[in-house]
């Protein structure tokens, strides 16, 4: 941690590596690997972090609050609010942390953006293309020894303007899946339908609500369950692969993310009537 003075933010976590940090006024930015072990933080400034890498062990409480094991896919931005104490216990990641003053925040989300106000879900998100850019520019400009004052001072505040765009804007739990937050979450799908491990909070992250909440909302705006709609996905991919007719059955199992063979043709089976071969002769006679 640089040299700041403890009662403005205290953090103590494990052994970081290829650390480097830029300091500005009330400012900082980091980039490091933080080993597997526990974080206990808390300041009076709002702390960004996006995990560079993805977590197979993430679990986080805020304040007295019990620990919540979640998935932390690569690139998930979470959002820590001044003055509220988080403990997090993790798996080894590549991170970019970002320090910044509440002052920031409200001059630019004004009575919009109150994390204070918002659920535990609500404070963290997948980061959209924009804000990653913004904050990959923050984290190359100090690994690359050109961090100017006044860029970087621009690059936060942009940064501040992309973190109220995406936490302060989005659906709030009991809100319902608007038709862009459904497009962006099908999106998300069609791009990484080989992810087996493919989550319902993951998606919930995508389109900014609770787990329930999205799952509930999904099925009544498409009609099908979100688990539901991924197998079909899936098994319409698998189709456009029998059909071509050059790769194996175990090759476009895992291509289409499922654990196995015998688990792709079980679910074809289920939603289509046939099996895979069964069909991969249907339209090769």
């Amino acid at each position: 941690m640089p040299d700041i003075d403890p009662q403005i933010f205290s953090i103590s976590r494990p052994a970081l590596a290829n650390y480097r940090a830029f300091v500005q006024r009330n400012m900082i930015v980091e980039t490091y690997r933080s080993e597997a072990g526990q974080m206990v933080s808390k300041g009076s400034l709002h702390r960004i972090s996006i995990n560079r890498t993805d977590h197979g062990r993430y679990a986080y409480r805020f304040g007295s609050g019990a620990f919540r094991k979640v998935d932390r896919p690569a690139f998930t931005l979470g959002f820590q609010p001044a003055n509220v104490a988080l403990e997090v216990d993790g798996d080894a990641s590549d991170y970019i942390s970002i320090f910044q003053p509440t002052a920031l925040y409200e001059s630019i989300g004004g009575n919009d953006f109150d994390p204070d106000c918002r659920n535990e879900e609500g404070l963290s998100a997948i980061t959209d293309p924009t804000t990653l850019q913004v904050a990959l520019s923050l984290a190359l400009a100090i690994q690359a020894d050109s961090s100017d004052p006044l860029l970087m001072e621009h690059l936060g505040t942009a940064l501040a303007c992309c973190v109220v765009k995406l936490l302060g804007t989005g659906p709030t739990a009991g809100s319902p899946l608007t038709s862009g937050n459904l497009r962006r979450v099908i999106d998300y799908i069609e791009g990484l339908l080989g992810k087996s491990d493919l989550s319902i909070e993951e998606l919930a992250g995508v389109a900014h609500m609770s787990p329930f909440h999205f799952s509930r909302e999904f099925k009544r705006t498409t009609g099908v369950a979100p688990h539901r709609f991924i197998l079909e996905r899936r098994v319409e991919r698998a189709k456009l692969h029998l059909a071509d007719g050059k790769r194996l059955l175990t090759d476009i199992a895992y291509a289409t993310g499922f654990s196995s063979q015998a688990h792709f043709s079980s679910v074809f089976h289920r939603l289509t009537g046939m099996t895979p071969k069964e069909y991969r002769r249907s339209v090769h006679p």
